[in-house]
């Protein structure tokens, strides 16, 4: 695993193109004293240890936001079955860890959640589901470890409909946020305030992704680029939000290389 932590001007060297071999070296582009930062360093990357090392302020009144997706060449979410693993890799699987164990509560629309059979997590984080239906299995396998009881952030329409079961509410903490849709000021200001959650994990799907985005709540977007194409109808990593009132400037902030993937760490930029 290569990795460039740096600024944006220095990632063209992560990887020397042919051209770039072949031209003449400046003065200017000689090799930096010994002990000086080269740009753009190249090295082994402790993930876990990276992950954990990064700035992370909490915002006022709620958690920081962090995306993690993969994406295809072409942009696909997942392979032709439907789930994301078809597009990752061990040092992705690696980083989607690293990125676990730093996080107090892991959300997922309820689409996900069935779709890549999620268990209970391992380690402190807590899992919450978006289901702003309240179709939700009380028998779901993220539903059945005895210890971790995960929130559920859905609607009060959807609890006056009666979808709040007691079988469900042995297993959750029912959590209605919004009438007829989950109203994410609200939602994160209740993770904020009532589970102590100062870093907040979203693992998608794209549903889920495109209201976050269109709430203006992500402070952090971690892609991985995984070099396949998918083709067909798959979907995007964001899709079916409500339209966003101009651009969202991020800034890159970490870039990886492994094996032909690219791992890429975008902060928000709010000023």
């Amino acid at each position: 695993m290569r990795s460039v932590f740096t600024t944006v001007p220095c990632v063209r060297r992560l990887i020397p193109t042919e051209s770039d071999s072949s031209a003449p070296v400046r003065e200017d582009d000689a090799e930096t004293p010994e002990g000086d930062p080269p740009c753009g360093k190249v090295g082994d990357l402790d993930v876990e240890a990276n992950v954990a090392a990064e700035a992370r302020p909490t915002p006022e009144g709620r958690p920081w936001v962090v995306v993690n997706m993969v994406a295809s060449i072409d942009g696909a979410s997942s392979g032709p079955n439907g789930k994301s693993g078809t597009l990752s890799s061990d040092d992705d699987k690696a980083l989607f860890h690293a990125l676990r164990s730093v996080a107090d509560v892991i959300l997922a629309g309820a689409g996900t959640v069935r779709a890549e059979n999620y268990g209970a997590p391992k380690g402190k984080a807590r899992l919450a589901v978006v289901s702003a239906s309240l179709s939700l299995d009380p028998a779901a396998r993220f539903f059945q470890e005895p210890d971790h009881r995960p929130i559920v952030l859905t609607t009060s329409d959807a609890v006056d409909s009666g979808r709040a079961t007691p079988e469900l509410q042995a297993v959750a903490d029912i959590r209605p946020v919004g009438t007829d849709a989950v109203a994410w000021p609200e939602a994160l200001t209740l993770l904020r305030e009532e589970y102590d959650t100062k870093i907040l994990l979203v693992e998608g799907g794209p549903t889920l992704n495109g209201q976050l985005v269109a709430a203006d709540v992500i402070d952090e977007f971690r892609l991985t680029l995984s070099p396949l194409l998918v083709g067909g109808e798959a979907r995007r990593i964001v899709a079916h939000g409500p339209p966003v009132h101009g651009l969202l400037p991020f800034r890159l902030d970490g870039l990886v290389e492994s094996d032909s993937f690219l791992f890429l760490r975008y902060v928000r930029d709010r000023h």
